[in-house]
């Protein structure tokens, strides 16, 4: 080989490694929880769909993930706001209904498979639960010994009751006789499809811009896609509706006059 050609291919190798290298090095810009933002108007009130999709273009999958404000059971309440400023998950929302004068969530409780209450104190409620992997299941507290051994259940949230089950829509609101759940409000509902892609629903409401919605809208809403979701469940709404993507909050956190950031809550659903 003339040696020319020979520095000229050795001058052509060092400028390749010089510029692949750092690319393969690199983190990947998918490394990252794969999530969709919409927003959309029903009945002239604003609402708003996050997709969470369970895996991202590299395989990197996102399960459903439990906290607590102040980071522990019982030690008060924290804006959904504050937690994801702290902690930086892409997605985070308020979820169980709680206790403002004790500082802590209701019902059944369990983070990453410890209980902190293992009784429920809201008689036969519903639960949503999670699994290792992330996928949701929801069930009743007089079964939760059963369904959280037999599902291997690690976290679980106190909200209201499944408004789907298994592809089929489930009437359970109608005998609550809690007078905000027959009326428009905000609301907070999370839904995940067979393949574990998990939707949350977030509606504004109490302002003179959007009244909310009910739970008759919702089917309405979702109507041609039931058949499609494993499980839809109604997490805490009203005022403790929060919405959070990267630390920002996208919904109209109305709270009260005082907590312009949202209202405090006991718990969280978040990603990564």
């Amino acid at each position: 080989m003339k040696q020319p050609l020979k520095i000229g291919l050795i001058c052509l190798t060092l400028l390749l490694s010089f510029v692949i290298l750092p690319i393969n090095l690199s983190p990947s810009t998918y490394d990252k929880t794969k999530v969709v933002f919409n927003s959309y108007d029903y009945n002239d009130s604003l609402y708003y769909v996050t997709k969470i999709y369970y895996q991202n273009e590299i395989g990197k999958t996102s399960p459903v993930k439990k906290a607590y404000a102040n980071d522990g059971f019982g030690k008060g309440l924290e804006e959904v706001l504050s937690f994801s400023e702290r902690q930086g998950p892409s997605v985070a929302i308020n979820a169980s209904v709680f206790n403002p004068e004790k500082g802590e969530a209701y019902g059944i409780q369990m983070k990453e498979g410890e209980f902190q209450r293992e009784n429920s104190d809201l008689g036969n409620s519903w639960l949503l639960g999670s699994d290792h992997a992330g996928r949701l299941y929801t069930f009743q507290s007089r079964a939760a010994d059963n369904e959280i051994e037999t599902k291997n259940i690690v976290n679980t949230w106190q909200g209201f009751f499944p408004l789907v089950v298994d592809g089929e829509w489930k009437n359970y609101y109608r005998s609550y006789s809690i007078p905000n759940i027959r009326i428009d409000n905000p609301r907070q509902i999370i839904m995940q499809d067979y393949y574990n892609n998990t939707y949350i629903y977030t509606f504004d409401g109490r302002t003179e811009q959007n009244s909310g919605i009910t739970y008759t809208d919702f089917y309405h809403i979702i109507k041609n896609k039931i058949k499609y979701i494993r499980v839809a469940y109604v997490l805490d709404g009203g005022g403790s509706t929060s919405l959070v993507l990267d630390g920002k909050a996208k919904n109209d956190l109305i709270g009260t006059s005082k907590e312009k950031d949202g209202r405090k809550v006991a718990d969280f659903i978040y990603f990564d």
